[in-house]
């Protein structure tokens, strides 16, 4: 999550990034990041939210640390490692510059679709960075919605109100904007009447291959859903 004008939509949906709330997701990508590494190894949770993918790596012998711009979600991420007494470090901060080490990970993972929120031209940053904080031959596992079957269909109604943490929160599809290959969305607090504009990214398989073919090898695609998607790449 890196658009500060956009966190505070992240908490106002934080009842959504609950452990409860992921275990669904979990059953699907479980099994699959099982398998990508061995007990003891480090690894990094890319845009972690309120930490339910951290816990659940934690769980399965993983040493892990969260990333989240969200002081919400990191607050609860936080709060919830106090009562497990977790060893899980989760740092309030950006991806594309907050510390995330150098050739330090076996595994980092970016699910959820939290890929959505980093604009194309960051991209290549943003690649860097998680290609340096690997080791070598460490995995990257991203996970995603196919934008481009979001265009093809459109089949979201154009208003939904969905329940958040404190109220209920309009939100409003507004355009495709061909010329970014970006979603632009409005998001209204129906308590407070706070609006934020939000812009969401199109990202496919084909396009992240490409953009990840410099610094990794691709390893395999994991289709999760008709349109959700799990690729597994490693560090060249």
């Amino acid at each position: 999550m890196i658009q500060d004008k956009s966190i505070p939509v992240f908490d106002w949906f934080s009842n959504q990034h609950t452990i409860e709330a992921r275990a669904k997701f979990l059953e699907q990508v479980g099994s699959v990041l099982i398998s990508l590494f061995q007990p003891g190894d480090r690894v990094l949770d890319l845009c972690c939210g309120a930490g339910a993918i951290a816990f659940f790596l934690e769980d399965q012998g993983a040493s892990v640390t969260g990333i989240d711009l969200a002081p919400g979600l990191i607050a609860m991420a936080r709060e919830e490692a106090t009562k497990r007494r977790s060893r899980i470090t989760f740092i309030r901060g950006s991806v594309l510059t907050g510390s995330l080490g150098n050739e330090e990970y076996d595994l980092a993972v970016c699910l959820g679709n939290a890929i959505m929120d980093f604009p194309h031209q960051d991209f290549s940053r943003f690649r860097d960075r998680v290609h340096q904080a690997l080791k070598p031959g460490g995995r990257f596992a991203v996970g995603y919605r196919d934008g481009v079957l979001r265009v093809m269909t459109m089949s979201e109604p154009k208003e939904v109100i969905e329940e958040g943490a404190e109220g209920q929160i309009k939100r409003r599809f507004r355009e495709y904007d061909p010329a970014r290959g970006a979603y632009l969305s409005e998001y209204r607090h129906l308590v407070t009447g706070q609006v934020y504009e939000a812009t969401g990214y199109v990202y496919t398989g084909p396009i992240l291959r490409v953009l990840l073919e410099v610094g990794f090898d691709f390893d395999r695609s994991i289709r999760l859903s008709e349109s959700s998607f799990l690729d597994v790449f490693v560090k060249q």
